[in-house]
């Protein structure tokens, strides 16, 4: 049975080129705090965060593809780091009949647009249950991402 046959929406996506947004999962996840809250305790400098984003995607089959967010926070502060987390954050896109040349920008720029929220959601409160203040991500600008991967100079954002 095919997608279209078992979904309505599905149906409705592919005739008039809507983008449906399937599942989102944490596809991994890790935090690390190698001296706990109490690093934070003797500071005499702000901490120094660091921040690198990538994005991956990836078809599952014709017209849906799984967008990957891969985010890497750490902070660090006199030589010392305080917290590490890391996060892929993926969703499943259905793009209809949407034209060929618009799906990679739509993959690499506009699905994890829509992503990222739920990734700094979650970043904030792994941080928060780690003992830190929450860590709030700030928007990040996903077409100069794009630019800098099609470029080949994927970095920090």
């Amino acid at each position: 049975m095919s997608d279209t046959e078992t979904n309505p929406a599905a149906t409705e996506a592919k005739s008039n080129g809507t983008v449906l947004i399937g599942n989102q999962f944490v596809k991994d996840l890790s935090f690390e705090a190698p001296a706990g809250p109490l690093g934070l305790g003797n500071l005499q400098e702000m901490p120094e965060i660091s921040l690198d984003v990538d994005v991956g995607a990836g078809a599952l089959r014709e017209g849906v593809y799984e967008v990957t967010l891969a985010m890497k926070a750490e902070a660090k502060a006199e030589q010392q780091t305080l917290f590490l987390v890391e996060l892929a954050y993926s969703g499943v896109f259905s793009v209809g009949e949407m034209p060929k040349d618009m799906i990679e920008p739509f993959l690499f720029i506009e699905a994890p647009r829509l992503l990222f929220p739920f990734a700094r959601q979650i970043i904030a409160t792994v941080t928060r249950d780690g003992g830190f203040p929450p860590l709030m991500l700030q928007p990040i600008d996903f077409p100069e991402l794009y630019r800098r991967k099609r470029a080949g100079t994927v970095g920090t954002a």
